[in-house]
């Protein structure tokens, strides 16, 4: 299977790009807004704005990228099993309300929070920023993590309808970055079914991050992505 990584990557790096575009506008906008007010003004002021909308509709466009991201997942995944095309919808529509959650309500209320703190401090808008950057967690970490859940739940979904005796292998690069778990799950494949399941409950790659996948083993296990020696750089 092709190793889609970088693509994935660049996606996310786009929508972490536009996010903080996004965020640095509407806060600025904001203590414009409140300028020269007091704590009490700015908070009353600041109360009746919808945070939430304005950063929606400010990540239109990237949210769109998301669906990019998930298209090719599909397109370079491997289907053991066939799975209805309204489930893999469902699961797409899932994954995007969950960072959306994350990206227009919960990094709102950190950017809320910290131009309130600003205001009732008279912290320049250079230290109101900073705040917000060191309260907003990584996006585009957020976001290849959503999309590996999106990945490992249809992997699951798939793997369920397949016998027991089924062989099993552990894809993804085997390098001086790989994680102790990804070598453990390498180590382990090639596995039956059963094998996996008994030894790590469930088949999810390790989420944050992760450039690794189980799959049905093919005729030629390393051109699908197996690598059971360590690449030497």
């Amino acid at each position: 299977m092709a190793d889609i990584s970088k693509e994935i990557d660049q996606i996310a790096e786009l929508i972490e790009q536009k996010t903080g575009q996004a965020v640095e506008e509407i806060a600025r906008s904001l203590m414009e807004l409140t300028q020269d007010k007091t704590p009490e003004e700015a908070l009353e002021i600041l109360s009746g704005i919808n945070l939430q909308y304005a950063m929606d509709t400010k990540l239109a466009a990237a949210f769109v990228s998301i669906d990019a991201g998930a298209l090719l997942i599909l397109e370079n995944m491997s289907f053991a099993a066939p799975l209805a095309e309204d489930s893999l919808r469902r699961l797409l529509e899932m994954a995007k309300k969950k960072l959306r959650t994350e990206l227009t309500e919960k990094l709102t209320d950190n950017m809320m929070q910290s131009i309130i703190d600003g205001i009732a401090t008279g912290s320049p808008i250079e230290d109101v920023m900073e705040a917000i950057g060191e309260a907003t967690p990584s996006v585009s970490t957020l976001v290849t993590t959503t999309y590996n859940q999106f990945s490992n739940t249809i992997t699951n979904m798939m793997i369920d309808k397949l016998p027991d005796n089924t062989m099993m292998v552990y894809i993804g690069p085997h390098d001086d970055i790989t994680r102790k778990d990804c070598i453990e799950k390498i180590g382990f494949s090639p596995a039956t079914k059963k094998k996996v399941l008994s030894r790590f409950k469930n088949f999810n790659n390790e989420l944050w991050n992760c450039r690794h996948k189980w799959e049905k083993m093919g005729r030629d296990k390393e051109a699908q992505g197996f690598s059971e020696e360590k690449f030497e750089d």
